[in-house]
Order: structure tokens, then C-alpha cells, then sequence
């Protein structure tokens, strides 16, 4: 009990440390995570673990999708917006279906897409590092990002 309050407690503070970007390999992270987890469930034939699950990570990539900024993001705005329909399609029949590989597969494009924001962290960064200044607020692609705790 203790040591998921710390573990909590960490997470929470490094929500607030953290700029738009990194925020958003976060939530990339916890999404792969509870699908893992939730092929794990399918493997277990534990059903009810599976839906609560798949339902964390349909609320991660809604969010992710509702942060999106086409009018500054353009073609790439447009091309993750269309990525995460198609995710949020895949899970639904994942789930309906106790299908691990839609799982599989829905982890796999969303692993390609994190790496591709490790990059842009790794940029935003060094651009902050050599401005010496705060984290910015928002990017190209999205609008602020908040997360509630």
C-alpha cells in the first residue's frame, strides 16, 4: 500500500515536471502498458481485468486525439487523427473479440509512433537546454496538454 503511494506520488510530480511532449510519451507508455496487460487477461481468460483495461487505453488514445492541433500540426495532425481511429477501432474489436493479436498489432503502431515522439522530445529538450527556458506549451502537433492526477 505504501509503496503504491509513493509509486503515485512520483507519477503525479513528474505529470507536473514535465513538458507537453514528454507528457505525451507518457501516455503512450501507459496505453502500451494496460494493453499488454490486458493480452496478458485475454491469456488468463480473465475477462472482466481485459475490458477495464482496454477501456484505460481507449481513454488515453481519445485524449491523445482530442489534443490534436490541425490547424499548426497539418498532414501530421491529420495522419495521427486517422491512426487513432483506426486504434480505437481495433480495440473495440479486440475486445469484443478476445483478439490478442489486434492487440499485438495495436501496440506495435503505437510503439513506431512513440519512438517517433521520443525523438521529438529528445529535440524539444536540447531546443530548451540551449534556450536555457521552460518547457513549451504545446507543440506543432498538440494543443496544451493538462493531466489531471
Amino acid at each position: 500500500m505504501v509503496r503504491e503511494s509513493l509509486t503515485r506520488q512520483y507519477r503525479e510530480q513528474h505529470l507536473v515536471c514535465s513538458g507537453p511532449e514528454e507528457t505525451v510519451l507518457m501516455l503512450y507508455d501507459g496505453a502500451m502498458r494496460f494493453l499488454k496487460e490486458a493480452a496478458a487477461a485475454i491469456n488468463n481468460n480473465n475477462i472482466m481485468t481485459k475490458v477495464r483495461l482496454i477501456e484505460k487505453a481507449e481513454r488515453i488514445i481519445d485524449y491523445l486525439q482530442s489534443c490534436l492541433d490541425t490547424d499548426r500540426g497539418g498532414e501530421i495532425a491529420e495522419s495521427l487523427h486517422r491512426l487513432y481511429d483506426y486504434v480505437l477501432v481495433g480495440l473495440a474489436r479486440a475486445n469484443l473479440y478476445n483478439d490478442v493479436s489486434k492487440l499485438e498489432e495495436i501496440m506495435k503502431l503505437l510503439g513506431t509512433v512513440r519512438e517517433g515522439w521520443a525523438v521529438v522530445c529528445d529535440g524539444a529538450r536540447k531546443d530548451q537546454q540551449a534556450r536555457g527556458s521552460q518547457p513549451e506549451q504545446g507543440s506543432a502537433f498538440t494543443k496544451n496538454i493538462r493531466v489531471s492526477v
